[in-house]
């Protein structure tokens, strides 16, 4: 995974549905977050700043440690589930499992009062 991860140019928040389709296909937590960490932190954008401010040794240096370090958290992750047996697959239910109740219903009202509000707040404060 971190060598899909590193040249694939993919922001976290795209990462994230790939990550978790990936674990539940089999892939392990461990490479699941090797993949995370990786992907965003060496993409095309930060690489070009991290070399024009500060070089391209300190680039190798940061790409190094970025691998480094999401394979030893990787490790560890995966050492964890398995000293926990743990299985991440059991965690996700059936989407027929899934209902809709009054307190998700509220929330998403709630949410899109604060969406609408910040909106409205935003454009008097531009005004003159």
């Amino acid at each position: 995974m971190l060598a899909v991860g590193i040249p694939l140019y993919i922001c976290a928040s795209a990462s994230t549905p790939v990550a978790a389709a990936l674990v539940l296909k089999g892939l392990s937590p461990g490479a699941a977050l090797v993949f995370l960490l990786a992907g965003p932190a060496t993409n095309a954008a930060t690489l070009t700043v991290v070399a024009k401010y500060f070089g391209k040794k300190a680039t190798l240096v940061y790409l190094i440690s970025i691998a480094l370090s999401s394979l030893v958290f990787g490790w560890l992750t995966n050492r964890i589930y398995a000293w926990l047996d743990l299985d991440i697959t059991q965690w996700v239910g059936d989407l027929g499992e899934v209902t809709d109740s009054i307190f998700m219903q509220a929330s998403a009202v709630v949410l899109l009062l604060f969406i609408f509000r910040s909106i409205f707040n935003n454009n008097n404060s531009c005004s003159p």
